[in-house]
């Protein structure tokens, strides 16, 4: 596996400070990735960039489908009177949640999305940064099937929004093993 772009961009301290950004992000969650996949042997790419605000710019920078990125969204089920619990939904960065399936799937109907405070908080990482395994930050993970059936390869912010990293599905799949489920916005087909 070859990463295009982490042959293309410089390396961070060769870009400048509006470029990286990584003084303002902590480096723990990425590190944390690598040494998982390094003991799980697992092939991945690297990819080093400017920091992306969209998820198009973030499959453009990593010269990677939108259909590719791991999109990953903090949720919080505020059912409980004292404790909030997280989950982590991923779903192929060309998709959008559906909060009645995944509220069904997961038992509640009190789901929101985490505010920037809470993300920072449950995983250290920056909105735009979390990546897609929340076994890191003790969260139950829920991908769906749309990031299964885009493709062999899914591509993802590591921890930091200028690192992404490249890997094969079926891997990540296999270090994560995720709930498996579809909660996506399917959109109805158009007649004629």
């Amino acid at each position: 596996m070859e990463a295009e772009k982490s042959k293309e961009v410089p390396p961070p301290e060769e870009m400048n400070a509006e470029e990286t950004k990584d003084d303002e992000e902590d480096p723990t969650t990425f590190n944390r990735i690598e040494e998982i996949l390094k003991e799980n042997d697992i092939d991945y790419d690297v990819a080093t960039h400017k920091a992306a605000i969209t998820a198009q710019e973030s499959a453009d920078v990593r010269g990677a489908t939108l259909e590719s990125g791991a999109k990953s969204m903090l949720i919080v089920d505020r059912s409980k009177k004292l404790n909030s619990v997280y989950f982590l939904c991923v779903m192929s960065a060309a998709e959008k949640i559906n909060w009645k399936l995944i509220k069904e799937i997961i038992g509640t109907k009190k789901l929101k999305l985490a505010t920037v405070e809470e993300v920072l908080t449950q995983t250290g990482c920056a909105v735009g940064g979390v990546p897609p395994f929340g076994s890191l930050f003790n969260v139950h993970t829920y991908v769906d099937n749309s990031l299964v059936e885009q493709g062999e390869t899914i591509s993802f912010n590591a921890g930091l929004k200028t690192r992404s990293i490249l890997m094969k599905t079926e891997d990540y799949l296999k270090v994560e093993n995720p709930n498996l489920c579809n909660f996506i916005v399917k959109e109805e087909p158009k007649s004629e």
